[in-house]
């Protein structure tokens, strides 16, 4: 759930933060930007293919904290980076993929088979909520007045306490009857 609060809120609010921060209210821009973070969420989950779940996992974890600290820097700066923020939005969403493909190798791999489906709709409502709550709990900050430099920084820590914290819980998980992780 917490990579995807990641890439809700990047997809949620880049529209925003284009016309904001950074003074460009071009739609294909905007596209192009929501292109680049689904896009490179596919690339991952492609390009990791032959790996096991794990390093799958752990490599999106990774990509995740740095494109969130790149998000941050990218709207904190004296002088915006659009060119960081789009890096960000890339990073966080190849990071996504990847978890997403590395989570659901990691879960199902210990379900049993009767109980995979239910399972896979249990990640996909995670992934619905994890997409949602972020962006309606910077919405809501933001409607307040919140600044929308204060209003990353908050969530991007949130969100990387989160990725930081499942990513901790599921590669720390041994499962019953091995000594070491699958």
């Amino acid at each position: 759930m917490a990579a995807f609060a990641a890439n809700g809120l990047f997809a949620g609010l880049s529209g925003l933060f284009l016309a904001t921060t950074f003074h460009n209210a071009s739609h294909a821009l905007a596209g192009a930007t929501l292109f680049i973070v689904f896009t490179a969420g596919v690339l991952s989950q492609l390009a990791t293919a032959r790996l096991r779940a794990p390093f799958v996992f752990a490599l999106g974890t990774f990509s995740m904290l740095v494109g969130l600290v790149l998000l941050v820097t990218s709207v904190r700066l004296s002088s915006p980076s659009l060119a960081l923020f789009l890096v960000s939005g890339g990073l966080i969403g190849a990071g996504a993929g990847a978890v997403f493909k590395g989570t659901t190798g990691l879960v199902l791999g210990e379900t049993a088979p009767e109980n995979r489906v239910a399972m896979t709709a249990e990640l996909l409502i995670a992934l619905f909520v994890g997409l949602s709550v972020p962006v309606i709990g910077a919405g809501i900050a933001l409607d307040q007045g919140a600044s929308a430099p204060n209003t990353v920084l908050v969530f991007a820590v949130l969100v990387g306490l989160g990725v930081a914290g499942a990513g901790w819980g599921l590669l720390g998980h041994r499962p019953k009857g091995s000594p070491q992780a699958a």
